[in-house]
């Protein structure tokens, strides 16, 4: 009889453990949850104040997203543009290189990664990051716009056409990608196709200064 007691308590333990560890761990899975949406929040409330030119406190925020999420890509991505709009520029490569090392597939970050490289006017390094974004997604427009862009600031305007023209084919609203097409078209003495994609630009956005810059100049070289 003692020995089927004996038995009847260890089992009634052994089920009350299983119990208190089910707990436990549906407890520990909504406060990783609840953390992760919290670093989430961060990011995006982060990347508003980027968004906003807010940029000292923009990295504020995105420090304490990465304080609970180090591996959060779009706090990383965030921390990066900001970085590079203060001038900071290996700084920023560093944060985006940590966001390709946790997922070489984010494309925002090999775009971003060239964008800073362009800056420092390494070229070369700058079109195989686009390019590394462009592989992973075939239609990313800024991408495509950013390499253009890239190109024609090496001089090399014939490929800097080609690429501004399928930012311009796969997101027809996005000013940068026709004055970028613009650009090269200058570059190449085609100005008055250049002056159409001045007007394009400035039809989607009419502060566009590189627009009306860039369209003054083709209209003096037209009347040369």
């Amino acid at each position: 009889m003692e020995k089927e007691d004996d038995y009847e308590k260890k089992t009634q333990y052994t089920n009350m453990m299983k119990f208190v560890w089910l707990i436990l761990a549906i407890s520990m899975l909504f406060t990783c949850s609840s953390l992760a949406d919290e670093a989430d929040d961060l990011a995006a409330e982060g990347n508003l104040l980027y968004d906003q030119d807010f940029y000292d406190e923009a990295l504020v925020v995105l420090d304490q997203a990465l304080a609970i999420d180090p591996e959060n890509l779009e706090a990383l991505n965030g921390k990066g543009k900001t970085l590079k709009s203060l001038g900071r520029y290996e700084e920023a490569i560093e944060e985006y290189e940590k966001a390709i090392s946790i997922d070489p597939s984010y494309k925002k970050a090999w775009n971003n990664k060239g964008i800073v490289l362009t800056y420092l006017e390494q070229y070369d390094k700058a079109v195989e990051m686009y390019n590394e974004a462009i592989k992973i997604d075939p239609e990313y427009a800024k991408a495509y716009s950013n390499l253009a862009w890239c190109l024609n600031l090496a001089g090399r305007y014939e490929e800097a056409l080609d690429n501004a023209k399928n930012a311009t084919d796969l997101l027809p609203d996005y000013p940068k990608g026709w004055i970028n097409h613009a650009d090269a078209l200058l570059a190449l003495g085609r100005y008055t196709e250049a002056v159409t994609s001045y007007d394009a630009a400035l039809l989607l956005d009419p502060d566009q200064s590189d627009a009306k810059n860039g369209k003054a100049r083709a209209i003096e070289k037209m009347d040369v």
